[in-house]
C-alpha cells in the first residue's frame, strides 16, 4: 500500500520482494504462516496487478483477504493518503492488525521528525498498551536503516523470524556467492556448506550478469552517450539506464571491488541526469542518493585518491540540485557547502589541476546561485565577479577553452540578473550583451553546440525583457523574437526535455508581453496562448516543482493581461482571479515566498485596473491594499523594478502619491520606462522621467 508519489520506491520493494531468496539453511522452518518458503511471492501491488479492473475498490478489498500481510510505505505522502489509510482499516477490520509492516522512506528532511504513519496506525498504536499491535518499522532512509537492512528488516518481519539469524544467515550466503564468484579455481573448498548444485547455479548466475552489467554499462557511459546526447535522444538513453539500474539495484556494495563501484556510480549518474531532464525528480533524487552512496564508500576505502573525491563530489552536487529545483534551501545549501569544500580539497591535492579548478569555479557558481536565490544581492554579486575574473583568464594550459567561455558568459548572465534586482537596469543590458557575444564565439567554434545554443536563447529572451523595462519595444522585440526561434529548435530536437519546454514557454510569454505593448494583440493572444500550452506540458509532469508552478502563474498572468488589453475585462479578471487565489494558497507554505509574493502582487494589480474598469471600486481598493501589505513588507533593495513600479502604481492608486514617490524617484534613476508604467503614471499626471539611456558597448569575447 503506498500513496502514488512514492511509486517510485514501490517499484523497488516490490521487485526486491520478490527476486529475494530466502537463505536455504531458513527454508521449511515452521512459522506462524506455515513454513518458511524458498520465494516471498506473490506480492500485491494495485499497479501491476490490476491494469483492467473495473471496481478498484473491490479488487484490493479481495486482495486484501486473500494477504498474510500488508506492507505499508510511509511518508508525508502516504500519511495523508484516504486510500492508503482506507486499506490499512480494511486489513485491521480483517483481525490482521498484528501483521501490518511499514518501510518508512520519507519524514522530511530532518532526521529527528516525527515518522510518518497513517492515521489508522497511529491510532492502533495509541490503543494498545502492551505493544503488539505495533507495526515493524523499517527505516529505508539514508540515516535510517538503508535500503539493504530495512530490506531484511521487512522480510524477518513477514516471516515472523528472528532479524538477526535473518542477517546472519544472509551474510552467509552473500559471502558464499562471493567465494564462488572471485575464487572459482578453489570451487572445491566448499566451506560455508553449500551444495554443489547451488553454489554452481550461484556462480553462474553471477557471472552471467556481472558480465552482462559490466559490458552494458561501458557501452552506455562511453561511445552511446557520446553518440545520443549531443543530439537530445533522452528515450533511447533512458531505456538503456534503466536495464543497468535494474541490474545495480540487486548488488551489494560490499560486493563489489573499487572499480565496480565506480562503475556503478558513473551509471547512476547518466541515468539520474536523464530523469532530471525529463523532470522526473523523485526518480533522479533516489538515483542521485544511490551513487552519493557508493562514492561516499570509495572515499572512505581512498581517502587520498582525487578521481574517487571528485566523483563523490558529483553525487552531492546532483543530490543538492535535485532538492535546488524543488525550492528545498534547506537541503540544497548544505549540499552545495559540503560539494565546494570536496572541490577545495582536490585543489589542495592537485593545485596545477585545471580540472580541480573548474570544480571549485562549479561550486561557487552554486554558492552565489543560492546567494541570489535568497535575495542576498551584494554577497552574490561579490562571487559572481570572482568567477568572472576568474574565467576570463586563459589558463596556462587552456585545453578547452570553449568551456571556460561558458562560465566566463554564465558569470556574466547571473551578474546581469543582480544589476537587474539591484535597479542597474544598463548594467544589466551591458553583462547581457557581453555574454551574447560570448554565445555566438562558442558557436562559430562549435555550431551543434546546444548548451550555447539554450543558453543564448535565455539571453536573448532576458536582453528583450530589459530593453523593454527601458522602453525600447522595437530592440525587445528583436531580441524576443531571436530568442523564441532558438528555443523552438532546441524544443523540438527532443520533446521530452523538460529544460526547453520550459524555456519556450518562458519564450512565448516574454514575446506575448512585448507584442502587447507594440500593439501586436493578434500575435500576442497566439504567443500567450502557446506559453500557457507549453506551461501546462511542466504541470502535468510534476505539479510539484516549486518554479514550474511559478512558470505556469507566470504564463496565465500574461495571457489574462492581453485579455486586458484587448477589451476582454471580464475574462481578464476571471483569469486574474484564479491566478492570485492559487498564489495566495501557497504563499504561507513556500520554502521561499517572495517569488510568490512579487508574482502576486503583478496579479492583484491587474484585478485592480479591471475592477476599475468595471466600476467595482471597492475591490479595486482591496486588492491594492493588499499589493502594499505584500510589498511593504518586503526589503527594498528585494524589490526588482517592476515590483517597485507595482507597489508605486498600488499607491498612487490609493492616493498614497507621498509614499509612491520614492519609488518613482528610483525607477526614473535606473531608467524604468516600461510602457505600461509610463501610461500609469500618465494616468497620474506624472512623467516617468529619462533616466540613464546610454548602453555600454559589448566587450570583446575571449
Amino acid at each position: 500500500s503506498y500513496s502514488h508519489a512514492d511509486t517510485a520506491w514501490a517499484r523497488w520493494l516490490h521487485k526486491s520482494l520478490e527476486t529475494y531468496r530466502v537463505p536455504s539453511r531458513l527454508i521449511g522452518m515452521p512459522i506462524a504462516a506455515g513454513r518458511v518458503p524458498p520465494r516471498l511471492s506473490p506480492i500485491f501491488r494495485d499497479r501491476d496487478e490490476l491494469p483492467t479492473a473495473s471496481d478498484l475498490g473491490a479488487a484490493v478489498e479481495q486482495a486484501l483477504s486473500q494477504s498474510w500481510c500488508l506492507i505499508v510505505i510511509c511518508s508525508t505522502e502516504s500519511a495523508q493518503s484516504r486510500w492508503v489509510n482506507e486499506e490499512v482499516l480494511a486489513f485491521q477490520r480483517l483481525g490482521r492488525g498484528d501483521r501490518i509492516h511499514c518501510l518508512i522512506v520519507d519524514a522530511g528532511p530532518d532526521p529527528a521528525a516525527p515518522l510518518c504513519f497513517p492515521p489508522a496506525l497511529e491510532q492502533a498504536q495509541s490503543k494498545t498498551g502492551n505493544g503488539k499491535s505495533e507495526p515493524v518499522a523499517a527505516d529505508a532512509r539514508r540515516f535510517g536503516d538503508g535500503r539493504s537492512h530495512s530490506l531484511l528488516k521487512l522480510i524477518a518481519g513477514i516471516l515472523g523470524i528472528g532479524y538477526d539469524t535473518l542477517v546472519q544467515r544472509d551474510q552467509q550466503r552473500r559471502h558464499r556467492n562471493m567465494f564462488w564468484v572471485t575464487c572459482a579455481s578453489l570451487a572445491l573448498v566448499v566451506v560455508l556448506g553449500l551444495s554443489t548444485l547451488l553454489a554452481v547455479t550461484s556462480r553462474r548466475e553471477a557471472v552471467d550478469q556481472r558480465s552482462h552489467a559490466e559490458g552494458l554499462v561501458e557501452f552506455m557511459i562511453g561511445d552511446l552517450r557520446k553518440k545520443l546526447e549531443p543530439d537530445g535522444k533522452l528515450a533511447t538513453l533512458d531505456a538503456v539506464g534503466k536495464e543497468a539500474l535494474a541490474y545495480y539495484a540487486a548488488q551489494k556494495s560490499e560486493d563489489l571491488d573499487a572499480e565496480g563501484l565506480a562503475r556503478r556510480a558513473r551509471a547512476l549518474h547518466m541515468i539520474g541526469e536523464v530523469y532530471d531532464l525529463r523532470g522526473e525528480l523523485d526518480e533522479a533524487l533516489m538515483v542521485f542518493e544511490q551513487a552519493a552512496d557508493s562514492t561516499a564508500e570509495l572515499v572512505v576505502r581512498e581517502p587520498g585518491n582525487g578521481q574517487r573525491i571528485f566523483d563523490h563530489a558529483q553525487s552531492i552536487y546532483w543530490v543538492g540540485y535535485i532538492a535546488y529545483q524543488r525550492g528545498n534551501i534547506a537541503v540544497a545549501e548544505p549540499a552545495f557547502q559540503e560539494y565546494k569544500r570536496l572541490a577545495e580539497r582536490l585543489v589542495e591535492i592537485d593545485p596545477k589541476n585545471e580540472d580541480w579548478q573548474t570544480e571549485v569555479s562549479y561550486a561557487n557558481s552554486n554558492l552565489g546561485i543560492l546567494l541570489f536565490r535568497q535575495w542576498r544581492l551584494d554577497e552574490a554579486k561579490v562571487v559572481f565577479e570572482q568567477e568572472l575574473h576568474s574565467t576570463s583568464q586563459p589558463g596556462t594550459h587552456d585545453d578547452k577553452p570553449s568551456e571556460r567561455k561558458m562560465r566566463a558568459a554564465q558569470a556574466r548572465a547571473w551578474l546581469a540578473d543582480v544589476s537587474s534586482r539591484l535597479g542597474n537596469l544598463t548594467e544589466g543590458v551591458a553583462h547581457r550583451q557581453n555574454e551574447i557575444a560570448i554565445y555566438h564565439n562558442v558557436l562559430a567554434e562549435d555550431p551543434k553546440n546546444n548548451s550555447a545554443r539554450g543558453s543564448l536563447s535565455v539571453a536573448e529572451r532576458t536582453a528583450s525583457y530589459l530593453m523593454l523595462t527601458l522602453g525600447d519595444t522595437e530592440s525587445a522585440l528583436q531580441h524576443g523574437q531571436r530568442a523564441l526561434a532558438l528555443s523552438n529548435e532546441l524544443s523540438m530536437q527532443d520533446p521530452d526535455n523538460m529544460q526547453w519546454i520550459e524555456d519556450s514557454a518562458v519564450a512565448y510569454a516574454n514575446l506575448a508581453n512585448v507584442l502587447r505593448h507594440s500593439n501586436r494583440l493578434p500575435e500576442a493572444i497566439d504567443a500567450a496562448s502557446k506559453s500557457t500550452a507549453a506551461a501546462s506540458q511542466l504541470i502535468s509532469r510534476d505539479d510539484r516543482v516549486a518554479s514550474w508552478q511559478l512558470r505556469f502563474a507566470d504564463s496565465a498572468l500574461v495571457k489574462a493581461s492581453v485579455a486586458a488589453d484587448s477589451g476582454e475585462a471580464g475574462q481578464a479578471i476571471e483569469l486574474a482571479r484564479q491566478i492570485a487565489g492559487e498564489l495566495e494558497a501557497r504563499l504561507e507554505r513556500a520554502q521561499d515566498p517572495t517569488d510568490n509574493a512579487l508574482l502576486l502582487s503583478r496579479a492583484l494589480l491587474l484585478l485592480a485596473d479591471q475592477y476599475d474598469t468595471v466600476g467595482k471600486n471597492d475591490l479595486a481598493r482591496a486588492n491594492r491594499r493588499r499589493i502594499v501589505e505584500l510589498l511593504e513588507g518586503i526589503d527594498f533593495r528585494a524589490r526588482v523594478p517592476i515590483e517597485r513600479a507595482t507597489l508605486a502604481a498600488a499607491l498612487l492608486g490609493l492616493g498614497r502619491t507621498d509614499a509612491a514617490q520614492p519609488l518613482v524617484t528610483s525607477l526614473a534613476q535606473a531608467g524604468f520606462r516600461e510602457p505600461g508604467y509610463v501610461a500609469m503614471l500618465a494616468r497620474y499626471g506624472m512623467d516617468a522621467g529619462a533616466g540613464p539611456r546610454v548602453l555600454a558597448s559589448p566587450e570583446t569575447a575571449n
